[in-house]
């Protein structure tokens, strides 16, 4: 779906994100309900909780919460 609609592959979006120096923060609550270890991220991911997000969000030009 993605090809078809002319966006970049999930890989590349990623990768252009690292290279923007995009700092991912891994949610430690989500990640102990949902029984995610941190070794199932992709490198580059930082795991943190809502005080650090929103430490890391206040200082933040751009703010994107999923």
């Amino acid at each position: 779906r993605m090809k078809d609609k002319k966006v970049d592959a999930l890989e590349t979006m990623m990768q252009k994100a690292k290279e923007a120096g995009v700092n991912m923060i891994g949610c430690q609550m989500s990640m102990d309900i949902m029984g995610v270890a941190e070794d199932e991220f992709i490198d580059g991911v930082n795991i943190g909780g809502v005080a650090n997000y929103l430490e890391e969000a206040e200082q933040a030009n751009v703010n994107l919460f999923i």
